[in-house]
């Protein structure tokens, strides 16, 4: 009878997910987990069904950790924090961000794509409908709020994941966000009284927009 194996499913995940939080997915192959593991190739066969087992795995754990990020209190206002979180993710955790967002697999991959959009949507909306200052708002002036917000963080968090802008410290991070979340909720909820000034209007003639499918 075989000696039982000292590995586990979860060794190996651990493994493989400290290799692409370290060094990013395309480092990530049996031999480089073997050498994390210190052990042969064999454990991780008899351990895991199939690569793309093991790649699900590491992306489940990656996403959990995402989730942590952005339920983290830091200012006490929990549609704020989820930004935060998200954009602190992908400055902390720049190797998992890009597996997440960026990688052939994740653009090919549109279940993991659904699934993020999903949660993101869902919990968020779900804080914005606690967010007692915006209480007076209708469904549609939050999911504006909201697909704007998300438009902005996404770009902040792709900006520094690249090095495309200097470094921000968390505190930073939080005074951007709480400014522009600001900027947008006021633009929002005040939009149909701002377009009626006679200046506003007439930056739209100059553009050449609608008004009316703005």
């Amino acid at each position: 009878m075989p000696a039982k194996s000292k590995y586990q499913a979860q060794d190996v995940i651990d493994a493989a997910f400290q290799i692409v939080r370290t060094h990013g997915v395309e480092k990530c192959s049996a031999r480089a987990i073997a050498g994390e593991m210190k052990s042969s190739t064999m454990p991780i066969y008899s351990c895991i069904k199939s690569m793309k087992e093991l790649e699900e795995a590491i992306v489940k754990k990656a996403i959990d950790l995402l989730i942590q990020y952005q339920i983290q209190e830091r200012t006490g206002i929990s549609v704020l924090d989820m930004g935060i979180g998200y954009i602190l993710f992908a400055k902390n955790e720049k190797q998992l961000f890009r597996m997440l967002f960026f990688t052939e697999a994740a653009q090919k991959d549109m279940d993991l794509s659904k699934r993020m959009r999903d949660y993101a949507i869902s919990v968020s909306m779900d804080k914005l409908d606690k967010f007692s200052p915006l209480d007076e708002l209708s469904y549609k002036q939050k999911m504006d709020i909201l697909y704007k917000m998300w438009t902005f963080n996404h770009g902040i968090a792709v900006m520094l994941n690249n090095a495309i802008i200097e470094d921000l410290s968390e505190d930073q991070i939080i005074r951007i966000l709480m400014d522009t979340g600001l900027y947008i909720m006021t633009g929002v909820r005040d939009r149909d009284e701002l377009y009626k000034q006679d200046v506003v209007r007439e930056l739209f003639n100059r553009a050449g927009l609608n008004r009316e499918h703005s």
